[in-house]
C-alpha cells in the first residue's frame, strides 16, 4: 500500500514544523509548500493543475518512499476531491491521510495581521496599496469593506468548519490535531502512527 499525507492548516499555525516532523521520519518524503503554489480553487481547471503538477510529483516519489506527502494552507479545498477518487486509487493500492493543525483563532489573527504588515499584502481582500504576489490566489477572498481582522477571523471560522465536517465524515483519514501538540510527546507519536510511519522517531532537545 503506497501512503500518502497532506498537512495543511490556515497558516501561521505550524504548518512548516508538521512537515519538518514528517519528513525527518525514516522511509518519508514529505515536503513544505512544494512547487508549484495551487490557488484556492475547486474549479476544473485547478483539479487538472493538482493532478498533472502535485499528484505526478508525489506520485512519483511513492515508488522511492514508504510515505509521501506535502504540507500547505492550500490542500483544505481539495480534500473533498481525493476522497471521492480514493476507491478507484484503491485498485492501484494507494491511500491518503489527511492532518489538519489549528492554531487559537485569536493567535492566528494576530499573527496574520503582523505579518500581512511586515509583507504589505493581504491575500484574503482585493483591496487598493498593497503588494500582490503568487500566494494571492491560494486564499479564499472576502469582502473588501470589512476589517482585515474581520476577514482573517472569517478564513479561520471558514477553514475549520470544513475541517470539522471532513473529520465528521471521514474519521480514518482526516483528523485535526492543536497545534500545541507538536510539544507533546504523546501527540506526536500519534500524528506520525495516524500519518503511517511505520517506526515513529521523536527528537528531544
Amino acid at each position: 500500500m503506497r501512503k500518502f499525507v497532506f498537512g495543511m492548516g490556515t497558516g501561521c499555525c505550524g504548518t512548516a514544523s508538521l512537515a519538518w516532523l514528517l519528513n525527518s521520519q525514516d522511509d518519508a518524503f514529505v515536503g513544505h509548500e512544494l512547487f508549484p503554489i495551487l490557488p484556492w480553487s475547486t474549479s476544473i481547471e485547478a483539479r487538472n493543475n493538482f493532478a498533472e503538477n502535485k499528484w505526478e510529483q508525489l506520485n512519483h516519489e511513492s515508488h522511492l518512499y514508504g510515505v509521501v506527502g506535502d504540507v500547505a494552507t492550500y490542500y483544505l479545498p481539495y480534500v473533498r476531491f481525493l476522497l471521492h477518487n480514493l476507491e478507484e486509487l484503491k485498485k492501484d493500492e494507494i491511500d491518503f491521510k489527511f492532518i489538519i493543525l489549528r492554531r487559537d483563532k485569536a493567535e492566528v489573527i494576530s499573527a496574520f495581521q503582523e505579518k500581512f504588515k511586515r509583507q504589505k499584502n493581504n491575500p484574503l481582500q482585493n483591496v487598493d496599496n498593497v503588494e500582490k504576489n503568487n500566494w494571492d490566489n491560494s486564499f479564499p477572498e472576502y469582502n473588501s469593506n470589512i476589517p482585515l481582522e474581520t476577514a482573517i477571523e472569517c478564513y479561520w471560522e471558514d477553514y475549520y468548519s470544513e475541517a470539522e465536517w471532513l473529520v465528521k465524515y471521514h474519521p480514518k483519514k482526516v483528523r485535526i490535531f492543536e497545534t500545541e501538540d507538536l510539544n507533546n510527546e504523546e501527540k506526536v507519536l500519534e500524528i506520525l502512527r495516524f500519518a503511517g510511519i511505520r517506526n515513529p522517531k521523536l527528537f528531544t532537545g
